[in-house]
């Protein structure tokens, strides 16, 4: 890949955690006032992982392949990777150093990026060879 691209796919990726970070910390503090903190967490989780997939797939990536069960199927399992992460983070973040659960939540956010980033450029939305059908005739 080129480094350019690279940098632009970096700077997208980064501009799509900020903004979902945001949009899922925003909803723990909203959930949070009236759920707890631990509950919002996990309400606010799955409408973040859509708008997430969502921006990196057409935006970050670029990907415009037509395999999205595939990709759906492989994005859960990094979801599942780095929710116990991000979880992981948010528990420390919340329990052992006292964070309000909003804000331990960006801490858990951007304590998984890296990770997620690797697996969405490497599996979810990498580009593969396009299968073409060959006709054969016979004579």
């Amino acid at each position: 890949m080129f480094k350019q691209e690279l940098f632009v796919r970096l700077l997208r990726f980064g501009v799509v955690g900020l903004t979902v970070m945001g949009i899922f910390m925003g909803l723990n503090w909203l959930f949070g006032r009236s759920w707890g903190e631990t509950t919002a967490f996990m309400v606010a989780y799955p409408p973040a992982v859509l708008l997430h997939f969502c921006l990196n797939k057409w935006w970050t990536f670029g990907c415009e392949r037509a395999d999205v069960s595939r990709q759906i199927t492989e994005y859960l399992v990094m979801v599942a990777i780095t929710f116990i992460v991000q979880y992981g983070f948010f528990w420390l973040a919340h329990t052992w150093w006292g964070l309000a659960g909003w804000l331990a939540a960006g801490v858990a956010n951007a304590g998984q990026m890296a990770l997620s980033f690797l697996i969405m450029q490497r599996r979810v939305f990498a580009r593969r060879p396009e299968v073409t059908s060959v006709n054969l005739t016979l004579n």
